[in-house]
């Protein structure tokens, strides 16, 4: 039903016209929060960052700069609708405003942009006799790629500078276009696959039932008195650890991470490694959303690879103090690059009969499948990423890359996002990481360095942004979730998803500028957070190790990469065949990433509740239970937002919520 056509009863009962999705005014409006979005992002995370403390804004499952001031255009709306209802926004335009917020502002943080633009400048600043980066790989780089001008490059991390805008014209557009086509490609591929992901498959998608029920229920929602209980928790807690910061006296309740490996410094213990216990409220929340298979299966998976690692250094297979293939053991990276590409390769076997029916759509053949309430047509999405994928391909290659290695390159930058996209949908991962062993690890361990060429490799090192296993701000997640809220309020589609491409090229483009004008005020390596300039920094020492000791093929971890695979296989057949078995592949997939070295603990707890909640008291307890846990998510996200906020306009130091 066209959103266009229908009126809605909300909150307080007065009845109004809905307006569509993507209307002029909501794309205005979504703009504008985008960019105002990306300067806080900037600010907050490296400035406030680099000296006080923050919380991330874009980095965790829900974004919490977008969602802080989509829950303030809310609260706007709704007094609007008391006193001028005539203005007031209907559940479609309150979507596309979030979604235009989220899809976009997400690639303004680490990961992304704050990821990119420092390896812009880091190959020339770091290039002295003792690096010997000139000589090694400056003649691979592209003119078109970077700024050159050695001044503009110092005061890049210096500060108290101008930005060189003639200098930095060529590498915004370049790269700016770059980062859109990529999005625009998943856009494409999400669109293909929403309709098997969504209505036939069912994903829970946990990361979408919090702004869903504030767009659907708004006033009833937000009266429920258990979700105040809920919320007061996290915010209290934000709010004293806060106040303790600033005031010695009074007293902290730590429930970020805690390390405990130092408590196990005899041997085979310490080959567990870092091993950290947290209680982050947001993630218990999040998990209690989640079915208890997978919650079970995350943390029991994770527990494994500890397991594993010790059971390793008793078979001497692994020594934590070596340097080495001895270090590798229990392969977690390369088990986990093989979960990931498992899952989409599972998920592409099981949705066969659908992929029939779109490709029956684009022959316009009899028994073609109905995609009119598609976000794109099947043949448009689909010449959609092909003439995407050309384009990036030829990016590559123009900037020296050979046309195999490109393509490969592209092919696993896409499958690991797409795969960490379907993760997200059921697992609602709080900090969304992708194996250590990425695209770009990969394709170095398998095949080794030395068949790669300087060109292939001195690009690669620039195409981190696509292809890092640091995924949490990319924004292909977000736009699934997108195309899942509009069928929530029943919202155009089509027209969803044109605000979002608009939203992605119109906000990448103005937040390098920001971030550009951020860092030539504050200094890169002055008054800003050093760890991201040093991660511009990282590829280069990487890429010039390769370059002086070309990497051999790493067999046994191919191997590894091939028992991750056939294990989530195997765990997925078996959950297909049999209903009662308890381990989930998303939880191995999971399990073999950064993501639960932080959560692990929360997603048991949250398993524990529902569990028992279940056990003791059935659908209806959880049902009633349920506001409690949105509250835990909706109060730390406003106590973090709330205090990073504060603490932009004033001297505070602000304990992050989400790090």
């Amino acid at each position: 039903m066209e959103a266009s056509r229908e009126a809605n009863t909300r909150g307080s009962g007065e009845r109004f016209a809905v307006r569509p999705a993507a209307s002029f005014r909501s794309v205005v409006i979504g703009l504008v929060l985008t960019v105002l979005v990306d300067l806080w992002i900037h600010y907050a995370e490296l400035v406030l960052g680099g000296r006080r403390g923050h919380t991330a804004l874009a980095n965790s499952s829900i974004p919490v700069g977008p969602f802080n001031v989509f829950f303030a255009l809310l609260i706007v709306h709704i007094l609007l609708k008391r006193f001028l209802p005539a203005a007031a926004l209907s559940q479609a335009e309150l979507l596309t405003i979030y979604v235009m917020m989220t899809v976009s502002s997400v690639l303004s943080s680490s990961g992304s942009l704050h990821f990119l633009i420092p390896s812009l400048v880091a190959p020339y600043q770091f290039a002295t006799p003792e690096s010997g980066w000139a000589e090694t790989f400056h003649r691979y780089i592209p003119k078109w790629f970077t700024p050159r001008n050695p001044e503009s490059i110092r005061a890049f991390y210096v500060g108290d500078s101008p930005v060189p805008w003639g200098d930095w014209l060529v590498p915004i557009v370049v790269w700016s276009a770059f980062l859109s086509v990529f999005a625009i490609t998943t856009i494409c591929l999400n669109s293909i696959m929403r309709r098997q992901w969504v209505d036939r498959e069912r994903l829970s998608f946990p990361t979408v039932v919090l702004p869903a029920e504030l767009m659907r229920e708004q006033e009833r929602f937000l009266k429920n008195k258990v979700l105040w209980v809920g919320f007061a928790i996290p915010f209290f807690l934000g709010t004293l650890n806060t106040i303790s910061l600033n005031v010695p006296a009074v007293p902290q309740i730590n429930f970020r991470t805690i390390d405990l490996s130092p408590n196990f410094t005899a041997k085979p213990w310490n080959a567990i490694g870092y091993f950290a216990i947290s209680f982050y409220p947001f993630v218990i929340g999040i998990g209690y959303l989640l079915s208890a298979e997978v919650t079970f299966s995350c943390w029991f998976f994770y527990l494994m690879t500890k397991a594993q690692a010790v059971l390793g250094a008793v078979a001497g297979w692994r020594d934590p103090n070596a340097v080495g293939t001895l270090d590798y053991f229990p392969y977690v990276g390369h088990q986990g690059a093989g979960a990931f590409l498992a899952i989409l390769a599972v998920s592409v076997w099981v949705g066969r009969g659908f992929l029939k029916e779109v490709w029956l759509s684009i022959a316009k053949a009899p028994g073609a499948v109905d995609d009119s309430r598609e976000a794109i047509s099947y043949r448009a999405a689909v010449g959609g990423t092909l003439l995407c994928f050309a384009v990036l391909t030829a990016f590559c290659v123009c900037a020296g890359m050979g046309f195999l290695p490109a393509l490969v390159l592209l092919v696993l930058a896409v499958a690991f996002r797409m795969s960490a996209t379907r993760l997200r949908a059921e697992a609602g991962n709080a900090w969304l990481f992708g194996p250590d062993v990425d695209a770009n690890t990969l394709m170095t361990t398998t095949f080794g360095s030395a068949v790669f060429r300087p060109q292939d490799l001195t690009i690669m090192a620039f195409l981190r942004s696509i292809s890092s296993y640091d995924l949490r701000t990319s924004s292909v997640p977000h736009q699934l979730d997108a195309l899942k809220l509009a069928d929530l309020v029943k919202a155009d589609k089509r027209r969803l998803v044109k605000a979002m491409i608009l939203a992605v090229v119109v906000g990448v483009a103005v937040s390098f500028c920001i971030a550009l004008f951020v860092w030539y005020r504050y200094g890169a390596a002055a008054k800003t957070d050093v760890w991201r300039a040093y991660m511009g920094q990282q590829a280069f020492m990487l890429l010039k190790s390769q370059l002086d000791t070309p990497l051999k093929p790493n067999v046994t971890g191919t191997a590894f990469v091939g028992v991750g695979f056939l294990a989530t296989v195997f765990l997925s057949l078996m959950r297909i065949r049999f209903v009662w078995w308890p381990f989930h592949p998303v939880g191995y997939a999971v399990a073999n990433t950064h993501t639960m070295n932080q959560i692990w603990l929360p997603f048991f707890i949250a398993w524990l509740a529902k569990v028992l909640t279940l056990r003791y008291g059935g659908l209806r307890l959880y049902r009633q239970g349920l506001p409690f846990f949105l509250g835990l998510i909706l109060g730390d996200f406003l106590a973090g937002g709330l205090w990073t906020l504060i603490g932009c306009f004033t001297n505070l130091s602000i304990y992050p919520m989400n790090w």
